[in-house]
């Protein structure tokens, strides 16, 4: 076994609201009604609001949508083979 096997994973970095929004591209106005509407997942902290990175990240993975034919490198043209040339 390795020695780190066990060792602690390190703690998810809290970020605050402008970190959140800076993150997303979003205004913090709609980080905040998203997490009032409990669309994106939020740490209360007295009173004050964060966000896990890794919950952040999570949410623009899960909007990652792939490409149905990727682009030529040079020119944005379809890549040779595929249509579009007329």
């Amino acid at each position: 076994m390795r020695p780190d096997a066990h060792a602690p994973l390190p703690p998810d970095r809290l970020l605050d609201p402008q970190q959140a929004a800076d993150l997303l591209g979003l205004k913090k106005a709609t980080l905040y009604a998203w997490a009032y509407k409990r669309q994106l997942t939020a740490v209360k902290i007295g009173n004050r609001l964060r966000f896990r990175e890794s919950d952040l990240r999570k949410l623009v993975a899960a909007g990652l949508r792939p490409a149905l034919r990727p682009l030529h490198a040079s020119c944005g043209a379809p890549a040779e083979g595929e249509e579009g040339e007329s």
